[in-house]
């Protein structure tokens, strides 16, 4: 049985495909959502829920957003002045990312990489991420859970984000410079039950159903067309469509090219490539397995 299904894409940032539909299929883990009611029982109850102003937080890389950071900040170092940030994270780049900030003198303060669900995290109140290189930025999801103030770009990464009232987005410079001041002058507010739903990898797997139209797959409903003799026959949605049955035959051709070594290389295709290495996790920001929670900047 061939089944053709929707090719989902995680955000507008990634490439254009056939029979593809932007869809967040990623959901943060629960314990992000915790930290989150946690912190807005406390504001509840009259607490002081964030006694620390701004953060970033990233493996230490250029390409990561520090260009972008250091840039704004460096810009509009007046505009901002009494304004100081705390970066969490390790990276190839951290003594040039650091002597550059250095040189430059901005007001910021380097510590390193950590669990973004750390305890010396929850009183942040503010998230600054001006990264345009994700697809989707799990730290952004992530601080969102917890409660928090996003400060990113105006980016198509950054779409799924914009629904939620505590995430402020940019398009220019100064506009960075509106957005921080508005964030440290007012509290964030408190996640609905739908937005922290949203946010859920109970509401990603929905969507992915949804979106991918695997429950209309699963469902098996039938339908039926007229025989030459007028009698009704039944036809499955298992039965492919001669559309499918050359998008699965391309399909499986394309396996077994790319699964068989020899066949990879007489394409062109570089030696060693075919699968993961301890390298590719590290610069794609894919968990190893025993890897169950993650520090930014490993």
């Amino acid at each position: 049985m061939v089944v053709v299904l929707q090719v989902l894409r995680l955000s507008g940032a990634t490439q254009e495909l056939p029979k593809s539909v932007i869809c967040n299929v990623h959901g943060v883990n629960p314990k992000f959502l915790k930290v989150g009611e946690k912190i807005a029982a406390e504001r509840e109850e009259g607490h002081q829920a964030f006694s620390k102003g701004a953060y970033f937080l990233g493996k230490m890389v250029w390409a990561k957003g520090y260009r972008e950071l250091i840039d704004l900040l460096a810009k509009h170092k007046n505009d901002l002045e009494g304004f100081n940030l705390d970066v969490y994270g390790n990276g190839e780049d951290s003594h040039e990312v650091q002597s550059t900030a250095r040189k430059l003198d901005l007001n910021l303060t380097f510590f390193k990489g950590r669990d973004h669900a750390d305890d010396s995290l929850h009183g942040y109140k503010v998230f600054i991420n001006p990264s345009v290189s994700d697809v989707l930025c799990t730290a952004t999801a992530e601080a969102l859970a917890m409660g928090k103030f996003v400060i990113c770009a105006e980016h198509p990464s950054n779409d799924f984000f914009r629904a939620f009232p505590n995430c402020l987005t940019y398009k220019t410079s100064e506009d960075f410079v509106a957005k921080v001041k508005e964030a440290m002058a007012n509290e964030p507010q408190p996640l609905t039950p739908e937005q922290r739903y949203d946010l859920s990898w109970e509401a990603a797997t929905q969507r992915f159903v949804e979106y991918s139209e695997l429950d209309k797959v699963l469902s098996k409903q039938e339908s039926t067309s007229v025989n030459a003799d007028n009698t009704k026959i039944s036809k499955s949605t298992s039965m492919p469509t001669l559309s499918a049955a050359v998008d699965g035959g391309l399909a499986f051709a394309h396996y077994c090219l790319t699964s068989n070594e020899i066949l990879r290389l007489s394409t062109g295709a570089i030696p060693g490539t075919r699968n993961y290495s301890k390298q590719h996790c590290i610069d794609l920001h894919l968990l190893p397995p025993q890897v169950q929670n993650p520090v930014y900047g490993w």
